[in-house]
């Protein structure tokens, strides 16, 4: 007879492993932050994380329209012979808009990639080090720096009315534009959330949330 405890597989020692991948990871959502952070921290954290939680998962209710888009296109195609000249147009469109707008939800979460296999074995304290120096460094500037340049190129597609010129729909283009940019905008609120987590990890030696 077969020992049904051997076949019991103990899950307990990856219970940690991976959290990055789940959509309940990272975040202040619902959580308690700890009682010595400094009360305008918590307070700015839970703003900017409950903001993110919110304007995110709004930004993935623009699936739906793609699908329905995708699929009247294969019926139109396959059934009457009859493509249509937006569908492909609206999906790429509506797809980098959702991209954008759900990059801050995504980095509130701890869904961006990162070198864990190195990261991983550092202390918090460590990773709080690392994290900080990084969101100062390289990822504010850079996001400012995108954030202007966004803004030049939404302001002059806007003046412009500019229409796709690579689509025989030729959608105009500049609320796209704008949104990607509104995207860097919540990139960087969230950063300044995820600073001050990291200040908390290289001070205390552990993670707010």
């Amino acid at each position: 007879m077969i020992n049904e405890d051997q076949d019991k597989i103990d899950f307990s020692e990856y219970e940690n492993v991976g959290d990055e991948l789940l959509a309940d990871a990272g975040g202040a959502v619902g959580k308690k932050l700890p009682d010595d952070m400094h009360p305008l921290a918590r307070k700015a954290i839970y703003a900017i994380d409950n903001f993110s939680n919110w304007q995110g998962r709004i930004a993935c209710l623009l699936v739906v329209p793609i699908i329905f888009g995708m699929f009247y296109e294969v019926i139109a195609r396959s059934f009457f012979l009859a493509p249509t000249l937006w569908a492909y147009d609206l999906s790429r469109i509506l797809y980098g808009v959702s991209f954008m707008l759900g990059a801050a939800y995504a980095l509130m979460r701890g869904l961006h990639i990162r070198a864990d296999f190195l990261y991983r074995g550092f202390t918090e304290r460590t990773q709080g080090r690392v994290d900080l120096i990084l969101y100062l460094v390289l990822f504010m500037p850079s996001m400012m720096f995108f954030l202007k340049a966004g803004y030049d190129f939404s302001l002059k597609s806007f003046l412009q009315g500019e229409r796709a010129g690579d689509s025989t729909w030729a959608p105009i283009v500049w609320p796209v534009k704008i949104a990607l940019t509104t995207g860097v905008f919540f990139l960087c609120i969230q950063g300044v959330s995820e600073i001050l987590k990291s200040w908390y990890a290289a001070t205390r030696g552990k993670w707010p949330v």
